[in-house]
């Protein structure tokens, strides 16, 4: 059986329509765990109503401690041989269960594809890789972003342990990390998009909210990151991928500054300087390729110091953002 932990908090807009794509699900030996995070008396009766619709729901109610709270409560009340995580914005495909399974066969984890949806897009994300081979397969699939997040991969329940409550940013990459060093087993590739993750682009999302140890965050997964890697290839990865992941995550915050309405641009343009000043990032960015020429732009003038240009491109680059999408919508 696959148990699938949804954490669910506030979510009352998206929660059915998550769910009904999990009891859609043609693997049908299946439970579907509803973790209710303290959520508001609307949104928990929900979860009691759709747990009454169906026998495969079940509905846990707990305090208010965030999703890493929540994920870890699902994993103890989790009956089944496998686990599948799912947010309760996201839905997924209805082989998702079905195409995991039959891929992992006697490995220790799957891990999938998925749509991306923003701002009316649908963007298809699969890997590069048909096959894991060890430390360079590492690099590509943290390298193209499918190791930082828990709902594109199918686990085994013995080998889970627990996400970190204490942090907010990269628990989920050290949740990852933790159970691949124990997937002994061996890891399937899925090159099938089998989630649908939306991504809300009101600037109201957990990742682009203040935090101020949002830096330290990003330097303790790029630390982690790269002794996996050391660990799995026997020396510092020579590829300038995991260097590049964390100046992603970096201009990331910076190119969603403009959309963060709870901070003056005074702020804001505080929050660029330290990133500029910042010696790991001095340092680190020495050794990257950035694909993408919002990021090469951005970051050449964040290398200069010029915070007051960095914050204008980015402005600049919210706008051109919404007037493409909208026009291709």
């Amino acid at each position: 059986m696959v148990s699938i932990i949804v954490p669910v908090y506030k979510s009352e807009k998206t929660l059915r329509t998550c769910v009904e794509s999990l009891q859609r699900q043609t693997e049908t030996d299946i439970e579907i765990i509803l973790v209710d995070d303290g959520s508001p008396a609307g949104c928990s009766r929900l979860c009691d109503e759709l747990a009454e619709e169906d026998p495969k729901v079940c509905v846990v109610h707990k305090e208010n401690g965030g999703v890493s709270s929540a994920r870890n409560r699902g994993i103890e009340e989790a009956q089944g041989e496998y686990l599948l995580f799912v947010d309760s914005d996201d839905y997924v495909e209805p082989d998702m269960v079905e195409e995991l399974l039959r891929h992992i066969g006697g490995k220790d984890i799957a891990i999938c594809g998925y749509h991306h949806h923003y701002m009316g897009r649908d963007v298809e994300k699969t890997p590069s890789i048909r096959e894991w081979s060890g430390a360079e397969s590492f690099l590509v699939l943290y390298g193209e972003g499918y190791l930082n997040m828990p709902w594109n991969k199918l686990f085994r329940r013995d080998l889970v342990g627990r996400f970190d409550e204490s942090l907010s940013l990269g628990e989920d990459l050290l949740f990852n990390l933790d159970y691949l060093r124990k997937a002994s087993g061996g890891i399937a590739v899925v090159q099938l998009p089998l989630h649908h993750y939306i991504q809300n682009n009101t600037g109201n999302t957990l990742s682009s909210k203040k935090r101020s140890d949002k830096l330290e965050l990003a330097k303790r997964i790029w630390r982690e990151a790269s002794g996996f890697y050391r660990e799995l290839a026997g020396h510092e990865d020579r590829s300038g991928i995991i260097n590049a992941r964390l100046i992603q995550e970096v201009l990331d915050d910076v190119e969603s500054l403009p959309m963060d309405h709870g901070r003056s641009r005074e702020e804001k343009l505080s929050s660029i300087k330290a990133y500029c000043q910042d010696p790991v990032l001095q340092e680190v960015g020495c050794n990257v390729k950035l694909t993408a020429l919002d990021y090469r732009i951005i970051y050449t003038c964040m290398r200069h110091g010029w915070k007051g240009l960095v914050y204008d491109l980015s402005v600049l680059r919210v706008w051109l953002v919404k007037v493409l999408y909208t026009k291709d919508a």
